[in-house]
């Protein structure tokens, strides 16, 4: 399981060391963790500087924090993977079916994972899943567009 701490980064820059020598990855996680970052080639020369993945920062025209961005992708494939909570995976589907792709429905899902996890850091609260499943439940898939229209 990823999780924001000093353990997950030390290994995130581990597997992209690795990954950038061409070396298989030691097992699951850092499997996952390469597969992920397969997804962001974008954000390549930015592991080996380690700061600047631990900022955010302009990628492609956007503000993105690297390795947030990575553990967020790590913690909803965990979620869909275990169908843990249930409504995860079902969102991810509904979203296909409307016609996002899986990267573009885990993005999504992150975002609003994101929100709550981080205010909920921010107020020294629990995440909040009943929120978590509200808020992916109202997702509307042309909102989406919008969204990314006035960007």
């Amino acid at each position: 399981m990823l999780r924001f701490d000093k353990e997950t980064e030390q290994r995130v820059f581990r597997v992209a060391e690795a990954r950038a020598q061409g070396k298989p990855q030691q097992d699951g996680i850092d499997e996952l963790i390469s597969q992920i970052m397969d997804l962001h080639p974008e954000f390549d020369e930015l592991w080996p500087e380690r700061e600047g993945a631990l900022i955010a920062q302009p990628v492609n025209g956007q503000m993105v924090h690297p390795f947030v961005h990575v553990v967020l992708h790590g913690i909803i494939a965990g979620q869909l993977n275990n169908a843990h909570p249930e409504f995860v995976k079902d969102t991810q589907l509904r979203l296909m079916a409307s016609g996002l792709d899986e990267h573009e429905s885990l993005h999504t899902i992150m975002s609003v994972y994101g929100d709550l996890y981080f205010r909920g850091v921010r107020q020294e609260g629990e995440f909040d899943e009943w929120e978590y499943y509200t808020r992916l439940s109202q997702i509307i898939v042309e909102d989406i567009g919008e969204q990314a229209a006035e960007s």
